[in-house]
């Protein structure tokens, strides 16, 4: 069943991430999606394209300047955040962000990858009001200085990513072989590293030097690639009862596609895309996961995460042996507190939904042990 949009998101144009992107790996996203911009969403292509044509000459400038400093920073044990969407991995993101002792990637450094060094205060007003208050998603607070995926810079940099299957989201099959699993793409994979290690020295020079925390939910079946540029890497996987997450990917994309999407979407197909996509990478990273040092790992349970976080933070810390959590402690509980009312997202699931998914995720259910 193909599903159209309302017609209010249509000239709804400064929310595309890709807006930040450079001329040609905009030409490139492009040439791969054979131009298939619905005709709703070519004021939304003219945008971007304006926006890009507006930041070239900084982000040219930018690069000039920086570039060489890139090459002698050294990114120190980072922290990955990884699992499916919608399991927790944002609340854990944005309490983590308090630390001061440790840095991260901004929404403003994800949407002007380019030049956010050089350009970030003077663009921080013109992206501020492109954002919500809130994510439509879970209500959580949005703004430019706080915790968000590096992927979205990725996207922004190179043809590398995933996520730009939320732009041309009827190509999302293609993109989660070719650029999560990286099938009969060897090639790809060397690029793509050097465009993240690249990222990643600039944030890591952004912070100072200090160890960086990232969410970037794809790499949860890329810890091998992962591992052979940052071994000594720590990883937190966090889990959560698939009906929910199965629920709460569907608010998701029923969110964010609406002002990102170049198309509209097949929803039977999509929802094939949505199980399938879940499967693949929670068996690549059962696959993958022994290749991690025990020391380096911890497993998150959601539940045991929300009903007490600060304890959460405490054993990753510890294990970790990350300094400074007594200093942080109480930028956590104000946090914690702060969110204390916080009220979750809660679905009734009929019948066939929970059939339709028990039996598509069958092995996820009894790995992290849940009930059908």
């Amino acid at each position: 069943m193909n599903s159209k949009f309302e017609k209010k998101y249509y000239l709804i144009l400064n929310k595309q991430p890709l807006a930040g992107t450079t001329f040609v790996n905009w030409m490139k996203v492009l040439i791969e999606n054979r131009v298939k911009i619905d005709w709703q969403f070519i004021p939304r292509a003219l945008y971007v394209t304006m926006m890009i044509i507006f930041v070239t000459p900084l982000r040219i400038i930018e690069k000039r300047k920086f570039d060489e400093i890139f090459q002698k920073i050294k990114v120190e044990k980072p922290i990955f955040i990884i699992g499916h969407w919608r399991s927790g991995t944002t609340f854990l993101h944005y309490l983590m962000g308090n630390d001061k002792n440790l840095g991260y990637v901004s929404t403003m450094n994800t949407l002007d990858p380019s030049i956010f060094l050089n350009y970030g205060k003077f663009l921080k007003r013109i992206v501020a009001h492109s954002l919500p208050k809130k994510r439509p998603m879970d209500d959580l607070a949005m703004g430019t200085d706080l915790p968000y995926e590096e992927e979205y810079a990725i996207a922004n940099l190179c043809p590398y990513s995933f996520y730009h299957a939320w732009y041309f989201p009827r190509a999302i099959n293609q993109y989660y072989k070719r650029y999560i699993l990286y099938e009969n793409a060897e090639d790809i994979i060397n690029e793509w590293k050097k465009v993240y290690l690249y990222f990643l020295k600039k944030i890591t020079y952004k912070h100072n030097g200090k160890q960086i925390v990232l969410k970037s939910l794809v790499n949860t079946a890329k810890i091998k690639h992962l591992l052979s540029m940052f071994p000594d890497a720590k990883f937190i996987h966090l889990y959560r009862n698939p009906y929910e997450v199965y629920m709460s990917t569907w608010k998701l994309y029923n969110s964010i596609l609406p002002f990102f999407s170049f198309q509209h979407i097949d929803e039977e197909e999509f929802d094939k895309s949505i199980l399938k996509i879940y499967k693949v990478i929670s068996k690549k990273y059962l696959e993958d996961r022994k290749l991690i040092p025990k020391e380096n790992l911890i497993e998150l349970r959601y539940e045991d995460f929300i009903n007490d976080p600060l304890k959460t933070l405490d054993l990753i810390y510890s294990k970790f042996d990350i300094s400074g959590f007594e200093k942080a402690k109480p930028a956590f509980k104000e946090y914690i507190k702060k969110h204390a009312d916080y009220k979750r997202n809660y679905y009734r699931i009929d019948e066939h939904i929970k059939n339709k998914v028990y039996s598509e995720w069958e092995v996820i259910f009894k790995e992290f042990g849940y009930k059908k």
